[in-house]
């Protein structure tokens, strides 16, 4: 299944179509045809790799200074 992005900003830069294909980009150009793609409107949006924090600090309320679960 293809899915196109429409309009999203790679960071610090211009709006721009995206074409994924399986999970994977296959394209970014200014303007792509939506072909068979299912087409999200991102504009506003910036595009990022993806990511995850791993770290995370969990605490009992009023107790910040110990991480404590």
């Amino acid at each position: 299944m293809s899915i196109l992005l429409r309009g999203v900003a790679p960071l610090g830069g211009r709006p721009v179509d995206v074409l994924l294909d399986g999970g994977c980009i296959t394209q970014i150009e200014p303007h792509l045809d939506a072909m068979d793609a299912q087409v999200i409107e991102a504009d506003g949006l910036i595009l990022l790799p993806g990511f995850v924090d791993l770290h995370t600090h969990l605490r009992e309320p009023g107790r910040e200074d110990a991480e404590t679960v």
